[in-house]
C-alpha cells in the first residue's frame, strides 16, 4: 500500500515533494489518519503520480499572471500553486501573497484579503492551509486575523459596507453579503466549506457549528436526492476541489467524514458516465464540450481515473493542484466501475432532482429527469425520458461516446436544433433547440421525436468517422462501435459545409474536426429517428450492423399521432407512444410498458429485476453501494448527517 509522509512542526516544500522507488518526483500530501482513508494500492498511486507530473510540468511555461479584479484568480491562482511545487516555488509563492486589487475597496474589513468571491475561496484555502508555512509570516497573519474578522459572524448576508443597490453583477456592492451569495451547487460548495474550514480554524465557535451543521445536512440530502448540479460536464470538478479541502483541513471527524462522503458521491456519480478520458451524458449544465477531455468534470476525474491513452493539456482546468496535493483517493470499486471493469454490456436506470435540492437541503425532493444509461464494451450511450428541454435551460438529455484508440474516446451529439454549437445543450439561451422532444430508450436502441414537423435536426461527429447513407439510413462507423439512424418524417440526412463550418472553424467554435450531417422534418405534427448503436461482440462487423438494422421492421403508420415501433431481426423491439408528461412516456419494450414508477424508486438502480447494477441507490435511502472490478464499496449517512462506510 501507499506510504504517507509523518507530520512536522512546519509544512515544507521538501514534505510537498518526494522520490519515488525510481527516483520519479512524487506530490504529497498533508498527513490524514487512515480511519478517514480509501484503501489506495500502490500501483494505483503510481499512475496517480505519472498523471500528477503530466500535469504539473504543463503549467510551467511561464509564471502565471492575471488581474485580482473580483473572482478573476480562479484560474491563475491553480497554476500558480502548480508552480510552487513545479519550477518556480519563490515566485509563484510571491504572487500568492500580492494584494488584491479591491484590498481597500471590498476587503479592508477582513485586512485587505479577499474572502468574497466563491472561486477565489477555493483556492484561498489551499493556499493557507497547504502552502501558508511558506508565506511570508506577516502575511499569513494577515489571512489567519482576517479570517477571524470574517467568521465572527455568518458572513452570509451579513451587511456590506460597500453596497449601494441592487443591480447586476455579484459583487458586495449590489449583493450586500460578506461573502459570494452564488448558489449554484459548486459555489455553494466553495462558499459553505471554505467558510467553516476558516471559522474552525480562527476559533470562532458559534460560526463552525451553524456551518458544521449545514454540511453534514448536505451529506444528509445528497444521499437522498443525488446531486442538484448533477452530472455537470462543466461544473462536476469545481465542486470536487472544495470538498479535497474540508476532507484535507477539517479538524472535526465528523465533518471531515462527511467531506469524504460527498467526495465519495461525486466520485460514483462521475464513474457512471466517464470513459476514456471523456465524460457522457445527459446532464445539468452541459456546455457543449468537444470531448475527451472536454469540461471539468472529464478532465478532473482523469486525475484519479485515468484509462486513456491520450492527453490534453489545453483542457487543464487549474483545479487540478487541488486533488494532486489532496490525500482524498476514491474507492476501488468507484475506480474500477470508472474503467468499466464490469459485466458489460449493462443498462442502469437512475433519477435525477430539482436543480436546487441540495443546495437548499431538500432531502424530500422528488425526481425531475428521468435518466438511461446503457455501458456498451465500446461506447456509451445515455438519454432522458425528456429528451433535450428547450427554453431557457442547459440540460443535454441524449449523449454517445464511443471508443478509440488514439484519443480514448470520441464524441456524438444530436439534437432538433438547426445551431451545431447547440448540439449538447441549449446552454440557456432561447431557440436553440426548437422544440419539446423525448426519447423512449432500451439498452442500445432508441427512439426519440420531436412535436414539431418541421423541426431542424443535426448530428454533430468526428470527422475520422465514416458516414454512409443507405436507403434512406445513415451509418457511422467508428473503429469497434458503429450507430444507425433511420429518419422519421423527414429526408435522409447530409453533410451541410455551412454547418461544418460554424461547427470547426468560425469563431467560437465548440466542435473543431467534427462534420455536421442535417435535416430539416417534413411531416405534420412529430418528427425524429430510430437509432441503433452496434459493436464488435454484438454484431462481428459493420457490414452485418448495417444488414441487420435495414432489414428491422419500421412502422412510422402513426406517426402524425407520435406512436412509431421498432424491431430487429435479433427479435428486439422497442415502441414509443408520445407523452407530453415525460414521466409517462410511452416506452414498450418487447412488449412491456416500461414502469416509471420503478425507475423513480433508484437514484442509480438495474434496468430489470433480472440484471444487476453496479451501483445502485434507492431514493431517499441515504445509502450508495458500487461493486465493480472485485471490489466493494457501500456508504450511508444517517439521519443526522453520520458517516459509516465500508
Amino acid at each position: 500500500m501507499f506510504n504517507h509522509p509523518t507530520l512536522a512542526d512546519d509544512w515544507k516544500l521538501s514534505d510537498m515533494l518526494g522520490k519515488d522507488r525510481k527516483g520519479k518526483t512524487i506530490y504529497q500530501a498533508k498527513p490524514m489518519d487512515n480511519r478517514f482513508r480509501n484503501p489506495w494500492p500502490q500501483e494505483l498511486e503510481d499512475e496517480f503520480q505519472e498523471r500528477a507530473r503530466k500535469i504539473i510540468a504543463a503549467q510551467q511555461e511561464k509564471l502565471a499572471g492575471g488581474t485580482t479584479y473580483f473572482e478573476s484568480e480562479k484560474r491563475f491562482y491553480g497554476k500558480l500553486m502548480a508552480q510552487v511545487i513545479g519550477a518556480y516555488p519563490l515566485k509563484a509563492m510571491g504572487k500568492l501573497q500580492g494584494e488584491d486589487h479591491q484590498a481597500q475597496e471590498w476587503h479592508k474589513h477582513t485586512d485587505g484579503i479577499d474572502y468574497y468571491a466563491c472561486f477565489t475561496l477555493k483556492h484561498q484555502i489551499r493556499k493557507y492551509f497547504y502552502f501558508g508555512d511558506l508565506m511570508k509570516p506577516a502575511y499569513k497573519k494577515r489571512m489567519f486575523e482576517g479570517a477571524k474578522k470574517w467568521t465572527a459572524k455568518d458572513p452570509y448576508r451579513r451587511p456590506h459596507y460597500a453596497y449601494k443597490k441592487s443591480g447586476p453583477g455579484w459583487g458586495p456592492d449590489v449583493k450586500n453579503s460578506w461573502v459570494d451569495v452564488r448558489n449554484t451547487e459548486n459555489l455553494f460548495l466553495m462558499r459553505v466549506t471554505s467558510v467553516y474550514l476558516m471559522a474552525e480554524e480562527t476559533g470562532n465557535q458559534e460560526t463552525t457549528a451553524k456551518y458544521k451543521q449545514l454540511l453534514l445536512d448536505y451529506a444528509k440530502t445528497l444521499y437522498r436526492v443525488g446531486i442538484g448540479e448533477w452530472d455537470s460536464e462543466n461544473y462536476h470538478g469545481h465542486s470536487i476541489s472544495p470538498l479535497c479541502n474540508l476532507y484535507d483541513f477539517a479538524k472535526d471527524p465528523e465533518v471531515k467524514l462527511a467531506a469524504k462522503a460527498c467526495l465519495d458521491w461525486f466520485m460514483a456519480a462521475g464513474a457512471v458516465k466517464y470513459y476514456r478520458g471523456g465524460f457522457n451524458g445527459p446532464g445539468s449544465r452541459d456546455y457543449n464540450h468537444d470531448q475527451p477531455f472536454g469540461g471539468s468534470a472529464a478532465s478532473i476525474l482523469w486525475v484519479y481515473f485515468g484509462d486513456t491513452p491520450a492527453f490534453n493539456e489545453k483542457h487543464l482546468e487549474s483545479d487540478e493542484v487541488h486533488l494532486i496535493t489532496s490525500a482524498y483517493r476514491p474507492p476501488l470499486a468507484i475506480v474500477k466501475l470508472a474503467r468499466k471493469e464490469i459485466k458489460r454490456p449493462v443498462e442502469i436506470v437512475a433519477s435525477k432532482p430539482h436543480y436546487s435540492a441540495t443546495t437548499t437541503l431538500n432531502f424530500e425532493s422528488s425526481p425531475e429527469y428521468l435518466e438511461t444509461h446503457y455501458l456498451g464494451q465500446n461506447f456509451l450511450l445515455g438519454s432522458l425520458s425528456c429528451g433535450t428541454p428547450p427554453g431557457i435551460s442547459s440540460v443535454n438529455g441524449f449523449k454517445i461516446l464511443v471508443k478509440n484508440k488514439l484519443h480514448g474516446c470520441q464524441i456524438v451529439h444530436a439534437a432538433p436544433t438547426a445551431d451545431p454549437n447547440f448540439s449538447g445543450s441549449p446552454l440557456y439561451k432561447q431557440g436553440k433547440i426548437t422544440s419539446q422532444n423525448r426519447v423512449a430508450q432500451a439498452g442500445n436502441i432508441a427512439i426519440w421525436l420531436a412535436k414539431d414537423g418541421k423541426a431542424p435536426w443535426l448530428w454533430v461527429v468526428p470527422d475520422s468517422c465514416r458516414t454512409k447513407e443507405i436507403e434512406g439510413c445513415t451509418f457511422f462507423e467508428f473503429e469497434d462501435a458503429w450507430i444507425a439512424m433511420k429518419p422519421l418524417g423527414m429526408e435522409s440526412f447530409k453533410q451541410n459545409l455551412a454547418k461544418i463550418k460554424i461547427a470547426s472553424e468560425g469563431k467560437g467554435a465548440r466542435f473543431p474536426k467534427h462534420s455536421v450531417l442535417t435535416s430539416q422534418g417534413s411531416s405534420k405534427l412529430f418528427c425524429g429517428m430510430v437509432i441503433e448503436v452496434g459493436e464488435k461482440p454484438m454484431y462481428g462487423n459493420f457490414k452485418d450492423f448495417t444488414k441487420q438494422f435495414l432489414q428491422s421492421e419500421f412502422d412510422d403508420s402513426q406517426l402524425e399521432q407520435g406512436v412509431v415501433k421498432f424491431r430487429n431481426p435479433r427479435g428486439k423491439a422497442l415502441g414509443f407512444h408520445w407523452q407530453d408528461d415525460a414521466k409517462n412516456l410511452g416506452n414498450w419494450q418487447n412488449g412491456k410498458r416500461h414502469d416509471w414508477k420503478r425507475h423513480q424508486k433508484f437514484l442509480y438502480g438495474p434496468a430489470s429485476s433480472e440484471t444487476p447494477s453496479p451501483i445502485q441507490a434507492e431514493w431517499g435511502s441515504g445509502t450508495l453501494e458500487v461493486n465493480a472490478g472485485g471490489h466493494s464499496f457501500r456508504c450511508t449517512v444517517n439521519e443526522q448527517g453520520q458517516v459509516t462506510f465500508r
